[in-house]
């Protein structure tokens, strides 16, 4: 079955001096992070950062929550996992998993950020988490390819989110999450 079309903010689709200033956006976001936890996080601090107005931010971002999903939406969506084009199944789940938890390992207060953003209710927030949600299954799909079942997929799209929760409340540091979902995927495909 194929997914619908994706639902998609008005406020995500920018070109020009409006894609400039989401990017100044997004970029003042890991930077506040940088010296602000989480919980003090504010869109004016962000918009401060930036050299935006107030109004501006809110222009292009509903929340807080907002911001951080969708500057994780970028990172996810701006590479791709290694070994994709590899004939062995486990290659190329463990570079897709490997990929995936990797995106905000050098940036570990960004991670518990996104940890936290992913769950709000905020509408714009809720359709970026589908659009993530499906972006990764078919990440894993793809990688699982002929070699595997709906229930393959399904597990390993339950390993990665419990290790990215774990990595995300600092449970375990993001490479070691990575580590520990490549030592789990042979005991997959035995």
């Amino acid at each position: 079955m194929s997914d619908p079309a994706p639902a998609e903010s008005a406020r995500r689709r920018l070109s020009g001096k409006r894609a400039e200033t989401v990017q100044r956006l997004a970029s003042a976001a890991i930077a506040t992070l940088r010296t602000v936890r989480y919980p003090d996080l504010t869109l004016p601090m962000v918009a401060a950062e930036a050299g935006v107005a107030r109004a501006t931010a809110y222009t292009y971002f509903s929340s807080r929550e907002h911001l951080i999903a969708e500057v994780y939406w970028r990172r996810l969506t701006a590479g791709g996992p290694e070994g994709a084009d590899s004939p062995d199944v486990a290659v190329r789940v463990v570079g897709v998993l490997r990929y995936l938890a990797l995106v905000a390992a050098d940036e570990p207060a960004f991670g518990h950020a996104v940890s936290a953003a992913l769950h709000s209710s905020d509408p714009d927030v809720e359709l970026l988490r589908t659009e993530i949600g499906r972006h990764i299954h078919r990440l894993i799909a793809a990688a699982v390819g002929a070699d595997g079942d709906a229930q393959i997929v399904f597990l390993l799209e339950l390993l990665y989110t419990g290790g990215i929760m774990r990595a995300g409340i600092g449970g375990a540091p993001y490479p070691e999450v990575a580590d520990q979902l490549e030592a789990a995927v042979p005991r997959l495909f035995r």
